[in-house]
């Protein structure tokens, strides 16, 4: 292949492009973080029917986001998407955001790689190596599976996501098997779901499904994008959702309704391994904390290659350095992009490590909140970018599919935005202040995205 433009064609499948999303999404990382904190500040035993209807809201989304996935097959998603339906300057806002929410998702993921690396190597090896060098070693590790053919990496992703889900699975079998008494299906009747404070829980239900969308950045580079993309969305939806659902109902069993709440709050950063070593044993517990390192550098992989897609398409449409939108000569992966990318990465880890940031308070805190909005508000302006674009053009879809469910997505979305702004500290774990100035850095980049596209339409 010569070093041209065009991403290497028919490498991916199906199943490839499904563990990138999933991979991404790092259920272990959301089962152990995540999970405990939504049932104490939200809706306690009632978790299990909001990640359900999470699911609903994003299969909304994906009624549009699929029909327009017909006509914009570029590895810019959510960029191409906005721009074709709403025009360059939105476009080019759009191109910032998700640079902005993938960069700083990857940060967050990066920097809480580090820090369970390093508590690991204390406890076991009686190593005392700084987190901030081992971000900057796994981030050096994802550059480099970056330039390789992204089926390589792919392959990798698929093996540490199925081993990350399979020992949550044998915690909830375990503890189902386990259990004296009835099963408890309470957790799905109004009175209980309903109950507690429903969207706080719903924010983190949400939030567990953050890169679901990213299936559209690999549409270059599948087999039968048409095809391809469309159920990879759905199936990773799907997943994640099953996933996340069965999970917490089983460990909702574990403990009376009364008693949970109580128990996640007092430590939830160990409720899940308390569970498990009590159901399955201390081998699964330490096992579970290996793969929460080898989870959060799925992680970490995905992003990295969402993130150089991204770059590179952004690049080739004139809005940066062209020299980004290059690929390998052979692999065919935007190997200039990568570059870019890992340089930058490793220089803020350098930055944050010298100065002495905490992995968690500070950087996994503000990167999360950061992202979670930026993607938030991508989503709806992709509700709104599908609605103009076939009110311009001719489709084949029915109005449910390009108007009516783009528009329900879009208000339930912005319902969210606003719960998500108004309880950024708490979902962040962070009570600094300075939180409640993200928003209005999300606003300022969205306009310095703008003024490069004037930029670039002045210099033309």
């Amino acid at each position: 292949m010569s070093n041209n433009t065009g991403l290497r064609k028919n490498t991916l499948g199906l199943f490839s492009l499904v563990f990138f999303v999933v991979a991404a999404a790092s259920p272990l990382t959301g089962v152990v973080g995540g999970l405990p904190v939504a049932i104490f500040t939200g809706n306690g035993g009632g978790i299990p029917v909001v990640y359900i209807a999470a699911c609903l809201i994003l299969m909304l989304f994906s009624v549009g986001y699929l029909a327009m996935s017909r006509y914009v097959k570029s590895a810019g998603a959510f960029y191409s998407y906005i721009k074709q339906g709403l025009g360059e300057g939105w476009g080019s806002s759009a191109s910032i955001l998700a640079l902005l929410a993938y960069i700083a998702i990857q940060l967050a993921v990066v920097a809480m790689l580090g820090f369970f690396s390093a508590q690991f190597l204390q406890q076991h090896f009686s190593l005392n190596v700084p987190w901030w060098v081992l971000s900057m070693l796994f981030t050096l590790i994802a550059w480099m599976l970056g330039i390789r053919r992204v089926e390589v990496g792919g392959k990798i992703l698929g093996v540490l996501m199925l081993a990350e889900v399979a020992i949550v699975l044998v915690t909830d079998v375990m503890l189902l098997v386990k259990k004296t008494g009835p099963l408890n299906f309470t957790s799905f009747e109004p009175s209980v779901f309903m109950h507690g404070n429903l969207g706080i829980a719903f924010i983190f239900a949400i939030a567990s499904f953050v890169g679901f969308e990213s299936t559209a950045i690999y549409a270059e580079e599948c087999r039968n994008p048409e095809k391809t993309v469309p159920r990879a969305t759905v199936c990773a939806l799907l997943l994640i959702t099953v996933f996340f659902c069965f999970t917490s109902w089983s460990l909702v069993q574990a403990y009376g309704f009364d008693q949970l709440v109580v128990i996640a709050s007092k430590d939830p950063g160990n409720f899940v391994f308390d569970i498990t070593r009590q159901y399955v044993g201390q081998w699964a517990v330490d096992t579970m904390s290996v793969l929460l390192i080898t989870s959060l550098f799925a992680a970490t992989v995905a992003f990295h290659n969402n993130i150089s897609r991204y770059l590179f398409s952004i690049s080739r449409d004139g809005l940066i350095w062209k020299e980004l939108c290059k690929t390998h000569p052979v692999n065919g992966t935007p190997h200039n992009a990568s570059h870019l990318h890992g340089v930058l990465s490793m220089l803020l880890l350098a930055g944050m490590g010298s100065v002495n940031l905490d992995p968690m308070l500070h950087i996994f805190a503000f990167g999360s909140a950061i992202a979670t909005l930026c993607i938030l508000l991508l989503q709806i302006g992709v509700s709104a970018a599908v609605v103009a674009y076939f009110a311009r053009n001719q489709h084949e879809f029915s109005k449910w599919q390009i108007f009516w469910a783009p528009l329900a997505a879009l208000v339930l979305m912005g319902i969210t935005l606003v719960m998500m702004v108004e309880n950024l500290q708490l979902m962040s774990g962070s009570d600094s202040v300075l939180i409640r100035f993200i928003p209005w850095l999300i606003a300022l980049c969205a306009l310095l995205g703008y003024m490069l596209s004037w930029r670039r339409r002045a210099i033309a």
